[in-house]
């Protein structure tokens, strides 16, 4: 079995990263460069997820409204200055707790106690 956060930085983290990378790009019309440092990753991950070639996995994003308002309210408190590079993680951290509240998240027997799915 896979870490639960193994699986989520697989899985999850490139959907979530590449909802709030087209939304800063597109609605707020910055650049990739300037999304990809306010985002803590590169400009090529950037492009790559804007031409769904990477984080095309959020389908279950897409089901459930709350978890784009959560997406959304993150994309703008970047762009407002109010979320730093650095502290994106945390907010990456609680969509995922979001997640795994609602069942989300496919989560093996043990996990409250070693986190493994």
């Amino acid at each position: 079995m896979k870490p639960l956060c193994e699986y989520v930085s697989s899985e999850i983290l490139p959907g979530v990263r590449a909802l709030i990378a087209k939304k800063m790009v597109e609605d707020h019309g910055i650049t990739q460069s300037k999304a990809a440092d306010l985002l803590d990753t590169s400009q090529p991950a950037i492009s790559h997820y804007k031409r769904n070639m990477r984080g095309r996995k959020f389908s279950s994003f897409r089901e459930h409204p709350e978890l784009l308002e959560m997406i959304n309210s993150i994309a703008k408190r970047i762009m407002n200055g109010e979320v730093s590079p650095r502290q994106t993680g945390l907010e990456f951290c609680s969509i995922c707790r979001y997640m795994q509240k609602r069942g989300l998240i496919p989560v093996g027997e043990g996990a409250g106690q070693n986190g493994d799915i």
